[in-house]
């Protein structure tokens, strides 16, 4: 498996943060690559909506940083 595929796999359920829109703000889950050029399905928590989004520009990953290593 190259290290794309791989990168793609690790992100599909990852808690994200959007950063632009009307959910900029939110954090929702990756939902996994939606074409080749970057656009990502994302849903916002508390909403049934499926945005198109582009990583690192309109969201980002979350990390969790707490004193539980199984959380990080």
């Amino acid at each position: 498996m190259d290290y794309k595929s791989s990168q793609h796999q690790e992100m599909q359920g990852a808690r994200v943060l959007i950063l632009t829109g009307s959910f900029q703000g939110q954090e929702g889950v990756c939902l996994g690559e939606e074409s080749p050029g970057g656009m990502w399905a994302i849903s916002p928590d508390n909403s049934d909506e499926i945005l198109s989004l582009t990583f690192e520009k309109d969201f980002a990953l979350v990390v969790d940083l707490s004193s539980d290593p199984n959380r990080n």
